[in-house]
Formats: C-alpha cells, structure tokens, sequence
C-alpha cells in the first residue's frame, strides 16, 4: 500500500510530539527559533510625538498662508527633549526623530521654506494640523500583543521586541538531531575513493537541511553504517534514547540490503508509515518511539532532500511547538517558461529555477532522483499531478528550497 502526500503529512504530524522544553535566549540567538510565551508591549510606539521630517515645527494657524514669515527660536535635534515652546509667529528647526515642541502641531519640511534674514524663514506652502508629525502610540500601543507562543521568529519581530527594552526571548528548546547515512557504498568527502564507492554527499546535504530549518545551533550528530542489520539495529537503539528526531538515508527500499523497517522495529520504533505515492521519494519510511521520530528517507541524494522538503521540515517545526507547521515553507508564483508532462502515475516534484528578471519558471537538468548537479541550480519545487501536463504559461507555485 503507498500512502498519498496528504495522508503522510498527516500521519507524521499527527506522530511528532511537540516538546515541553523551553530556554531563554538572547536576542542575537533568536532568529528562526520559535516563541512560547505572549508578550505585550510595555512603551508605545512612537513614544512621544516627533517629527517625520527635517524642518521646521510650527503652529499650522501661523502657516496656514504660503509666503508666511516666521521667526526660527530655536533647535530641537532627535535626542534628548530640550522642553522648548513656540509662541505666535515663531518655528523652532527640528531633525527627523526630535520631540515636539510645546505649541507646535505641524512641520513644514525644510524644502518647502528659504532663509529671508538672519533667524527668519518664508514658508512656501501652507500647513495642515498634524502635517509631518508621527503622534505618540500610533504604531504600537502599550498593553497590545507583540508576540504571540508558536511564532518563528524574524528579524522585525526581534526589532518590535528591542524596543520594548527585551534582550532575551523565551524559545523551544532545539531538537537533538542525528543523521545517519548507510551503504558500504560511501566514503567521506577527503578519502580515498576506490571503484564503486561514492563520497556521501547525504550526511552534510541532512545536516544544513536541519540547520537551514532551525538554525546553526541545531545539535546534530553524524553517524554512518555499513549494509549490516545488527549494527542498524543497535545504533537506533541507541538514537531512541538519545535524540529527538533520527534522519537515516538509504536502505528503506526493497532491495535485500534494505533492512532498516526490520532494524527499526527491533530497536522499538512502531506506528511505521512506508512508501508514499510521489516521485521522487517513494520508499520514505516513518516510524517513532515515545518522544523520538525517524525518518528513513531513501538514499538517492534528490529523493532524500525532496522528502525532507515535503515531509520533514513540517516535523521540525511542529517539534519545536510552531503553531503552524505546514504553512511555514515559503512558496513563490512563476510562469513557467516551457510544458512540464508527467506520464507517471504518481504526483512529480520536478527541480525548477526562477529566472530574477522575468519570474519565468524552467526546470534543471535531469529530473532522475540522482541527479545533484541540477539540484543545485534549483530554486525550489514545481509538483505535477499524476498523469499531468502544465502548460508554459501557465502560473505554478514553487516551494522554494
């Protein structure tokens, strides 16, 4: 039995236990990390009336007539308030940023004025009541919400946040994650390599995957084995208890080297969900014991970043307590530049890239499910039903890699 893409992410999320844990982190940690706690604002935004523009602040019934002269009486920079007052045909020189004066309810911009004598301005258009002023908590009142738990955070959240004075944010606390790459195949990057081997380009492929999700302080162990059931076994075993979230590439097909559902279930995993109908990553392979999830994802390099896209980039994300997890991959619209037909029946995530200048979508390269080079030049991901054609023109969502 396959199980459809829906179903999957269904089963997934529904298996994958946000964590309890939290951790108080700097705001030049936070990036990216997720939000468990409401917070509101404590100081409105702005938090004193100031200008909009360089200038000069004046009462708008004085410079209500362009051609109005007005004596300048002082100079309020952004800063410090200097408590300084206008009275009856006077302006005050104001910066953007500076407070402003008692008695002033416009600026005239510094453009719109010309010096006539020493100390005396001529306005050259006529001002409006609040014209240029940016009024105290009009962008953010005190006592509304400013962060809300589940939220990934981006660097405008962290900026609303530092200016309530926070320097620290209560965060989930990472997952442990362990990628694990199988096959006698492999040999890592540096060492010899002898015919029939293959560098393993999964295990850092995995790991920047994870961290590009969660962020670069994602503790993520790297672990290899060879074709040998016992050393599978033992090593999940181990990763049960030790890890959150377990990333196995490779042997989860039907060849007989392929062992790792039988590994699995001997080192307590249950609840396995395997093979989902799409292309590439049909053999994916979900199981999970208590507060640990593995996925063993297939060991061709682009089946294996296409269902971490697809599959678990969701889990991560719902591990770490984001309200929405399958709403937090980014999507891009494009036309595509050329037809896309997909004679099979199983729903076809083909590699495209987004030209800059004209938006047109095409597709890279060899679309085989080993084909790394094109993966490379991709931006993101087109799917194409089963038994499906687009045809050039036709506007499609790229979920961006």
């Amino acid at each position: 039995m396959m199980h459809s893409i829906d179903d999957a992410k269904e089963a997934i999320l529904a298996a994958v236990l946000p964590t309890l844990q939290t951790q108080s982190v700097s705001l030049d940690e936070a990036l990216g990390r997720i939000s468990r706690e409401k917070m509101c604002a404590t100081v409105p935004l702005p938090g004193f009336d100031n200008s909009a523009m360089d200038g000069f602040a004046v009462s708008s019934e004085d410079a209500s007539t362009p051609g109005r002269t007005l004596r300048v009486v002082g100079e309020q920079p952004a800063g410090p308030n200097e408590n300084l007052t206008i009275e009856a045909g006077e302006a005050i020189r104001v910066f953007t940023g500076a407070p402003i004066p008692e008695g002033a309810d416009a600026v005239v911009m510094q453009e719109d004025t010309k010096a006539v004598s020493d100390g005396v301005i001529e306005i050259s258009v006529a001002a409006e009541p609040g014209e240029f002023i940016r009024r105290a908590g009009t962008d953010l009142c005190q006592g509304q919400i400013i962060l809300e738990p589940g939220l990934r955070l981006q660097p405008a959240h962290l900026a609303v946040l530092a200016s309530q004075g926070i320097y620290a944010v209560t965060v989930s606390a990472l997952p442990r994650v362990a990628v694990v790459t199988t096959g006698n195949e492999l040999v890592p990057p540096g060492a010899p390599l002898q015919p029939g081997q293959l560098y393993n380009s999964n295990a850092p492929m995995l790991s920047s995957l994870v961290r590009s999700v969660l962020g670069t302080a994602t503790p993520v162990s790297h672990h290899h084995l060879s074709d040998d059931p016992c050393a599978t076994t033992s090593l999940l075993a181990e990763l049960r208890e030790s890890c959150d979230i377990v990333l196995l590439s490779g042997g989860v097909s039907v060849g007989e080297h392929d062992h790792v559902k039988k590994s699995a279930a001997e080192a307590g995993f249950s609840g396995e969900l395997w093979r989902v109908r799409m292309k590439p990553g049909k053999p994916l392979f979900f199981a999970s014991a208590s507060d640990c999830s593995l996925f063993g994802l297939p060991g061709n390099p682009v089946s294996s970043f296409v269902t971490f896209k697809i599959f678990v980039e969701s889990a991560l994300w719902k591990r770490c307590g984001a309200a929405n997890p399958l709403k937090m991959s980014r999507f891009l619209s494009g036309r595509l530049a050329e037809d896309l037909e997909n004679k099979g029946d199983r729903p076809h995530f083909v590699r495209v890239k987004i030209d800059a200048e004209t938006g047109e979508v095409h597709p890279t390269g060899p679309q085989r499910s080993d084909a790394l080079f094109g993966l490379s030049q991709a931006d993101g991901l087109v799917c194409i039903d089963a038994n499906g054609r687009l045809n050039a023109g036709t506007e499609v969502s790229v979920q961006l890699t």
